[in-house]
Formats: structure tokens, C-alpha cells, sequence
């Protein structure tokens, strides 16, 4: 090993693999422009920037890279564009101007590395001057332009001469570059070149996967249609850059850059039929990535499996598959991947693992977080295990914190940042080499810390470096997820636990939507086939689980549904209460429905009471838009007298009785049986005149027997002695003589 520190001394794995991740997410390639090779003959290759882009912009006090070859050949040279410090013009220079070019001996390891870029350079090898006098300079070693020069620095490796900047040492060097003008500092940077070997090294490439997601939610409205929000908006621009950056790169390297992007399907159908000016940027660039799958709308897995909706994300991420397969016919969607944004549950990651999912990325803090991390000691160019509660297991790959910061950072210094990744990956890549471990069985995510959209500046710079360098090899995200061997600890499986629960809770937002949903079913009901609020109700209520909605915003969607309706109850007109007689055992009562709305609806029309029966029982009945709409309904008296009939007014659905009226108490008389009423009253009359008449004759006849009594022989009889017959007292008839039946003699 070269001069650098024991390995048991070097920076920490895991800050190497921030420092990765941060270089892949930003790679973007704009202004069109094509990278310089400095010298084609001496295989110089991997200029950052492009130097037919314009003038150069002096970006501060401080001399700046603005274009650079990065990889050269032994024995090449490499091209250097800087632009001059504010201040500095070009026409003082004369033969006390002078550009000095210092090489520093090549990076052992990362630690050695991240020295380096503090200002702690390995040891000087070599110094090479080049004199910026416009009269005496050497046109092949430099250029001059309106606030910026372009230097050619030849190199050679086995000897030390003016006319060269030696590099002895194949690996990557930094150079400091210094401005004096009349012997004063006026400005100095220090940058990377990496010098490859005589022979080519036999060690295979590191794989890079580059992985960027979509940040901004969906605007979904209470009533669930997507909108493109001015964050989304921006964002997906950015996005469209980014990936046009990358695909340019790859044109002009006649190289592919593979690439995992995650953009929110709902969004993107939303950008396709709203605004085809950014469709027309995004599109192309997203046919040429591997998607990362994503349900139709936001859902929290980890909120979704403790509500017991996992077979809702299944449906959900089916449906964003099937939208991300229409917007883009001929994309590769993947599921083996999972972008973790923020945090997730073991329950939710078991979840995912049964849907397909084979590797998590996860945020660097994440990970610091859960049992089982090695922390600063990680190494992030392997895979770490993810053991979960159902007893199976996920491969983790993690995002350097170092490599994000230094993306974040690309976007103020593209040029000089994305030297600085591309240096940092191959230094990896040779250090896992040189440790004896099997570098293609090694990856390495490009990302921010929060895997987000990288500057598409930063990127562009960054991208033809990567390409250019033989030691990388850029794959997709699944194809390192494959590739990658599992991280040991002592001969043991680094394991993580991930937390118990995370996420919304998500439950009563459920149970809110199993009651609402019972509503529209009943409400649908009303309206005319293909009704423009059914549609509109059924996509508020597919949106309502999304995680993209607040419980605020959930519960504005139901009462906004409430208030459809109330529209709909108030619509429907029943009868004031009224009076009416059935004078027939089967009859017909009749009445009117009003509806004020504008179309048609559908109800259920209820009667009840006690003493008549309904035979076609309920009835659905169209009343018809902006009048009234006469009902008959077939009534069997059971009784004659009165008594109230119940008018109800339903929804038809029967899954839940929704009444739309208040109940409407009608009078009924039934006087439906008089045949029965005279029969009984002429036998009640029948049987008065039949008693009169006998009471009358047996009056008659008691006093006829008083008028004839003293003429009966019995009453003239005198009593004589015991034996003659008893005389009646006056004024009574003898039993015998009562009884008699033939007239008085």
C-alpha cells in the first residue's frame, strides 16, 4: 500500500458511501456542450463541463475550475479551464504572471481522501510553472480569454522535467493550481486527476447506481382530483433536466447511464393531460429510466399495514404500476426496490417484502437510528440485512451522509464537487481493490440524503467523469441490488431492527371511510347511470386513505360529501299530511313527489299501517327533474274505521336505510264493508219485532182470561163442607181455570 495510513486507520466505510451517493444523485448534464479531451492521442478522457458552453462567469474572488479533463492517460496530459479571480484581468499579465502546478502524491484510501479535500494534501511530487505572458506563453499550454484561461499540463511518470507535471503513481492526485501575478498569491484551488495505469488494471469496475425520487405530494382536492402543484411543478422540471443531463452524457459517451427514478403516478397522468410543455421535457427522460414503483396515490406502508390495508397498498401499487405502464409504454417498472423516504415499520416492511420488494435505500439518519447499525463504522459499498417480525429478511443498502452533503453542495460548485465524487468513487474502488476484497461485488447508491432531485447542473458535470472513468461502472438499482454481497461484523450478518410502528395512524380515517362509502353507495343510488358526481364521490373516496391528505383535508372531502347530500335530500319534495277514505276493499292511493334538482332521481317509496296491507310492497319510483311526479300504490283494507298510514321516502339502495324525508302521517278511513253492516242490522231489527210481537199476543192474552174469569162455572161454586173445592180470592183465576183454553160458558 501506497503512503497512507494502516486501513485500520482510514475514514469510516460509511462516510465513503455518502460521498458516493451524493455524487450519483446530482449527475445532470445541460448546456449542451461537449467535454474537451485535451489530447485524443494520449487517451485523455473524462473532461467535467463542456468548454463550447460561453464566456465564463467569475463566480467569486477565489480562482475557480470551471472544466476539466479528469482521467488521463500515463504519459498524457490533461486540460484545465479557470476562471479568474474578480479583479484579475487578463491584460496585466506579462512575464511575472505565472500559473504554478503542483501534483501531490496519489490517495492510499477514503480517510486519505477526506484529508485532502480539509486542505491536508499527501506529499508534493512534483511542480510544473506555465507562464501566462501573452507574448512569451506557449499556445500549445495555454489559452486565453475574457476572464478565464485554459492550461494543457503534459505529465510524465518516470522522469522530472520542466516541460512536464510528473505523476509516477497510477490512482487519483490532487493538483494545486496557484495564480501569481508579479510574485503575489492571487489565487489558488486545488483539484483531482486520476492517472491510470501503464497496464490496464485487471480489478473489475465498482458498480454506481443512481437513485432520485420525487419529494412534493400530490394537491388532491375534496373531491380527489390530482392537481400539479407550483412545487410539483418546479420539481418535475428539475427532474426533466436532470434526466436530460444524463441521457446526454450517455449519447455523447455512446454509453447507457442507467438510472432508478420514482416519480408519483397520479402526478405524472396528471402533467401528461394538463401541461404537455413539461410533458414533452420529462417524458423522454423518464422512458429512459427504470422506474421504482409507487401505489397510484401516497400510502404509507407502514400506516397502511397497521391498519390492516395491505391488501389496499397491493391494489394501490398494481394501479400505479398500470398508470406508470400507460403514461410510458416502453419503461421498465420495478418493484424490487424500495425508496424509504423518512421511516418504516418492520410491519410495513414485511408488507412490502411480500409484494416484491428485495432492497431498501435507506436515509442515512434512518439508519443510524435502529438497533444493530455500525454507525460511522458501516461499510456502505455493502448491503446490510434487514431482519423483520415475520421471521424474513430484506437487503438494505444505505445513503453516505458525506457523499449527500457533498451533492447538496454541487449545486454552488458543480465543477469542482463533481471532480471531488468521481475522485472519491474511483479512490474507493481502488481501495477495495488493494485490501484484497472483490470490487464488482460491491455498490455504491448515488442520492441525496433525502433522495431527492440532484441540480442538474451539478450532475451534468458530473456524469461524463463517472462514464470516463474505467474503474465505475454506472447500473441500474436492481442490478446493484443483486450484485452487491451483505455486510459482515465479526464473521456475522449485520442486522438491523427496524422500529415497531411509524407513520400516520391511519385507523379511524379507515373506519370514517367504511361509514362514507355506505352513504354513496345508498346516495348513488338516486342518480341516473354515469352521473357526473358519482364519478366525482367514487374518486374522493379512493383518495381519502392516501397519506397525501391530512386528517384536516380527509375530513373537508366527507363533509364536503355530506353536503352533496343534504343537496339530494332537499331536493326531494314528499306530500303535506292529508286525509282520505277507502270505500272499497282494493283500492288505489294516490299522491305526488316534487324535485327541485336538475335531473332525474330515483327513490323508494315506503307505506305502512295497521289496518291495510300493501301488496307490491316498496316501490322505486323516478321523479322527475324540476316537477312532480305522480305515485299510486295499491291499498287491501283489513278493517273498517280510521287509522294513519306512514309515508316514507328512501334512497333505493336497501345497504343502508337513508330516509330522505321526514316521515309523512296520512289519515285513512275505510268504510269498505257495508253489505257485512246490513245483514247485521236487519237480523238486530228482526229480532226486536219478533220479541215485541210475542210480548204483545201474551198481553192480549192475559187480558182476555180477566175479562172471562167470573163466567166460568169453577167461580159460581159454593163451598159445602170439607170436600167441596177451594174458592179463589177475588180478582185471581184458579190454575185450572187459568189455564183453560176454552171460552167462558
Amino acid at each position: 500500500m501506497s503512503d497512507g495510513p494502516h486501513p485500520t486507520a482510514r475514514r469510516p466505510w460509511w462516510r465513503l458511501a455518502g460521498a458516493l451517493a451524493a455524487g450519483a444523485t446530482s449527475l445532470v448534464l445541460v448546456g449542451g456542450g461537449t467535454p474537451t479531451a485535451a489530447d485524443s492521442s494520449t487517451g485523455t478522457s473524462g473532461t467535467a463541463g463542456a468548454t463550447g458552453a460561453g464566456p465564463v462567469a467569475r463566480a467569486s474572488d477565489e480562482l475557480a475550475v470551471v472544466d476539466q479533463t479528469f482521467t488521463v492517460a500515463i504519459d498524457g496530459s490533461f486540460e484545465v479551464v479557470l476562471a479568474l479571480p474578480a479583479g484579475v484581468d487578463v491584460a496585466d499579465f506579462d512575464e511575472r504572471s505565472v500559473l504554478v502546478v503542483t501534483s501531490h502524491r496519489a490517495i492510499a484510501d477514503r480517510f486519505q481522501f477526506q484529508q485532502s479535500t480539509k486542505g491536508e494534501l499527501t506529499r508534493t511530487e512534483d511542480s510544473f510553472d506555465i507562464g501566462l505572458d501573452p507574448v512569451a506563453a506557449d499556445p500549445n499550454l495555454l489559452a486565453v480569454a475574457d476572464g478565464a484561461i485554459t492550461v494543457r499540463i503534459p505529465t510524465e511518470s518516470l522522469t522530472r522535467t520542466p516541460e512536464a507535471l510528473q505523476m509516477s503513481q497510477s490512482g487519483v492526485h490532487p493538483v494545486l493550481l496557484e495564480l501569481r501575478l508579479d510574485d503575489r498569491p492571487k489565487g489558488e484551488v486545488t483539484t483531482y486527476v486520476n492517472r491510470l495505469p501503464s497496464v490496464p488494471s485487471s480489478a473489475p469496475p465498482l458498480s454506481v447506481a443512481f437513485v432520485t425520487r420525487q419529494l412534493s405530494l400530490p394537491s388532491i382536492g375534496v373531491d380527489g382530483a390530482v392537481t400539479i402543484s407550483d412545487t410539483a411543478d418546479a420539481e418535475l422540471t428539475d427532474l426533466a433536466a436532470t434526466l436530460a443531463a444524463l441521457d446526454a452524457a450517455g449519447a455523447a459517451a455512446a454509453l447507457p447511464v442507467p438510472r432508478g427514478v420514482q416519480v408519483e403516478p397520479s402526478v405524472l397522468q396528471a402533467v401528461i393531460a394538463d401541461d404537455p410543455e413539461l410533458a414533452a421535457t420529462l417524458v423522454p427522460g423518464l422512458t429512459g429510466s427504470e422506474l421504482i414503483a409507487a401505489p397510484r396515490l401516497p400510502l404509507d406502508p407502514s400506516a397502511a399495514a397497521a391498519a390492516g390495508e395491505d391488501a389496499r397498498y397491493g391494489d394501490w401499487l398494481r394501479q400505479g404500476e398500470d398508470a406508470l405502464g400507460g403514461a410510458l409504454a416502453t419503461t421498465t417498472i420495478d418493484r424490487s426496490v424500495v425508496l424509504v423516504d423518512e421511516r418504516l415499520s418492520s410491519q410495513g416492511a414485511a408488507m412490502q417484502r411480500n409484494l416484491g420488494a428485495q432492497m431498501l435505500v435507506l436515509p442515512y439518519d434512518f439508519y443510524t437510528d435502529l438497533d444493530g447499525s455500525l454507525l460511522d463504522f458501516t461499510d456502505i459499498s455493502q448491503l446490510v440485512t434487514v431482519e423483520l417480525d415475520d421471521g424474513q429478511t430484506v437487503k438494505a443498502a444505505i445513503v453516505d451522509d458525506f457523499l449527500g452533503s457533498q451533492m447538496v453542495r454541487g449545486a454552488d460548485e458543480p465543477v469542482l464537487t463533481a471532480i471531488e465524487v468521481a475522485a472519491e468513487l474511483v479512490v474507493l474502488a481502488r481501495d477495495i481493490d488493494i485490501d484484497g476484497g472483490a470490487v464488482d461485488q460491491h455498490g455504491v447508491i448515488l442520492a441525496l440524503p433525502d433522495l431527492g432531485v440532484p441540480d442538474a447542473t451539478f450532475v451534468a458535470e458530473l456524469a461524463p467523469l463517472l462514464l470516463g472513468s474505467p474503474s465505475l461502472r454506472l447500473v441500474s438499482p436492481r442490478e446493484l441490488g443483486t450484485n452487491t454481497t451483505t455486510l459482515l461484523n465479526d464473521g456475522r450478518l449485520v442486522t438491523l431492527t427496524l422500529p415497531d410502528s411509524a407513520g400516520p395512524d391511519l385507523s379511524a380515517r379507515i373506519e370514517q371511510l367504511d361509514d362514507v362509502t355506505a352513504d354513496v353507495l345508498a346516495y348513488a343510488s338516486m342518480l341516473p347511470e354515469g352521473a357526473p358526481d358519482i364519478a366525482r364521490w367514487s374518486a374522493t373516496l379512493e383518495a381519502l386513505p392516501s397519506t397525501a391528505l391530512t386528517d384536516a383535508q380527509a375530513d373537508a372531502a366527507v363533509q364536503q360529501l355530506g353536503e352533496d347530500f343534504a343537496g339530494y335530500r332537499e331536493a326531494i319534495v314528499a306530500p303535506e299530511p292529508f286525509a282520505f277514505t277507502l270505500t272499497g276493499r282494493e283500492s288505489t292511493l294516490r299522491f305526488s313527489l316534487a324535485n327541485t334538482s336538475d335531473q332525474p332521481l330515483q327513490v323508494r317509496v315506503n307505506l305502512s299501517s295497521p289496518k291495510m296491507r300493501f301488496p307490491d310492497g316498496d316501490q322505486i319510483v323516478t321523479v322527475e327533474a324540476q316537477s312532480e311526479t305522480d305515485v299510486g300504490v295499491d291499498v287491501e283494507a283489513l278493517s273498517n274505521g280510521k287509522s294513519s298510514v306512514f309515508l316514507r321516502i328512501y334512497a333505493p339502495a336497501e345497504n343502508r336505510e337513508v330516509q330522505l324525508v321526514p316521515e309523512v302521517v296520512l289519515t285513512a278511513r275505510v268504510n269498505s264493508f257495508a253489505g257485512l253492516g246490513q245483514l247485521i242490522t236487519g237480523a238486530g231489527l228482526l229480532l226486536v219485532i219478533t220479541w215485541w210481537a210475542h210480548h204483545a199476543r201474551s198481553s192480549r192474552r192475559k187480558t182476555a182470561a180477566a175479562r172471562y174469569q167470573s163466567h166460568h162455572p169453577a167461580a159460581r161454586r159454593e163451598p159445602s163442607g170439607a170436600s167441596a173445592a177451594p174458592v179463589a180470592p177475588e180478582g185471581e183465576v184458579s190454575p185450572d181455570a187459568a189455564a183453560s183454553s176454552l171460552p167462558p160458558s
